[in-house]
């Protein structure tokens, strides 16, 4: 019903464009909703109707708002959706900007004559197309709209979260098995070294002995990851710091990595700055980061590539910035591959609430793939 609203107005405002400029700075804007909605039969359909308008609206072929608008129209028919989140990324800046020049190239377009005038009102519909996407963006997911934008939609994220809720109960009840696996392996290795049989058999036994203690001890470390994931603290008595945050996240993601040529590494002054209030937001921050720099590592054929994993964190006057970087075996940098929206939008809220920055840069063949800032506490 909504896209369907916003298509009747780009139509009827944008047949109104000749006469009146500003009504088709009004389309231009609504062409912007309806490349964020992505519907691409409505656009094509106010695209053809304004184009058929050419021949019938007088004054139409002449106008440049006119023109700007059946060209935006069809932009928001044939833009590639994938690009969308990218081209919506932009600093919270860029919309004031938008506004403030898309006002003035308006006001231009009555003041001046000619092509000047005709180039001020395109750009005024540019950067109303450019703002009318903003809008609609915010109100989708404020309405949870575009959350369903990644692979699976509504269903995986509303089954992430659900099982992240449950997750904390079934850790518990995990670990009691453990607690009684680790126990009965310890008495194994006191009664085996104490049974009548030669040294060959109790060396097996004793060896396996500890390989049961070994993995019991890391299934131990999986759970505490679980446990302490994303709060301000841990089981253990270490300060939280910069490091420790990205060494639990590095370690929650381990598992995600599934082969070997891949390494990460952790540079810069600031690993040592304590964040115990922004603990928890930094490891969950750089969880996600890194769950998106591995999948650059897959080529578009499946093919497992090698490469490094760079964590740097410096410090600014006013920020710890933590940059994430990937390059390949040769050094070179590996296109970005970026986060589902639902889940960016997520970690963004979780970021600002912990008076820090979140950001997703999605430049192909660039090192920086995100930015991560914390405000500093200590000036």
């Amino acid at each position: 019903m909504y896209p369907a609203a916003i298509a009747l107005c780009a139509l009827i405002l944008g047949l109104t464009a000749a006469q009146g400029p500003g009504a088709g700075v009004l389309s231009a804007a609504a062409a912007g909703g309806l490349f964020v909605l992505h519907r691409t039969a409505l656009a094509l359909g106010v695209t053809a109707m304004l184009t058929a308008g050419l021949f019938f609206v007088p004054g139409a072929m002449h106008s440049a708002s006119y023109w700007a608008d059946v060209l935006l129209a069809a932009t928001a028919a044939v833009f590639p959706r994938r690009l969308a989140p990218a081209f919506l990324q932009a600093s919270r800046w860029a919309w004031l900007l938008a506004m403030a020049f898309g006002c003035i190239g308006l006001s231009l377009h009555f003041i001046l004559s000619g092509i000047a005038a005709d180039i001020a009102v395109v750009f005024a519909s540019l950067c109303a197309a450019l703002v009318g996407a903003g809008i609609a963006r915010h109100l989708a997911v404020v309405d949870a709209r575009l959350l369903a934008w990644g692979d699976g939609g509504l269903v995986e994220v509303t089954r992430d979260l659900l099982l992240g809720r449950i997750t904390s109960g079934m850790l518990h009840d995990l670990a009691q098995p453990l607690n009684v696996i680790s126990m009965a392996n310890a008495n194994m290795d006191y009664i085996i070294g104490r049974l009548d049989i030669d040294d060959e058999n109790r060396q097996q036994l004793q060896e396996r002995v500890k390989r049961i203690a070994a993995h019991t001890e890391g299934a131990a470390a999986i759970l505490s990851l679980f446990r302490w994931f994303g709060r301000d603290g841990h089981d253990g008595d270490g300060e939280l710091t910069v490091r420790s945050a990205l060494e639990r996240a590095v370690a929650a993601t381990k598992s995600s990595m599934r082969h070997h040529g891949v390494s990460i590494h952790l540079r810069g002054n600031a690993l040592d700055h304590l964040v115990p209030a922004q603990h928890g937001a930094l490891e969950m921050m750089a969880v996600a980061a890194l769950l998106s720099a591995f999948a650059s590592f897959v080529d578009c054929n499946g093919k497992k590539l090698r490469g490094d994993v760079l964590l740097h964190a410096s410090m600014s006057p006013a920020h710890v910035v933590v940059t994430v970087e990937g390059t390949d075996s040769d050094g070179k940098p590996l296109p970005s591959h970026r986060i589902d929206e639902a889940t960016l939008w997520l970690v963004e809220q979780v970021a600002r609430d912990a008076a820090s920055d979140f950001r997703c840069l999605v430049r192909n063949r660039q090192p920086v793939q995100f930015i991560i800032r914390l405000g500093r506490d200590d000036i």
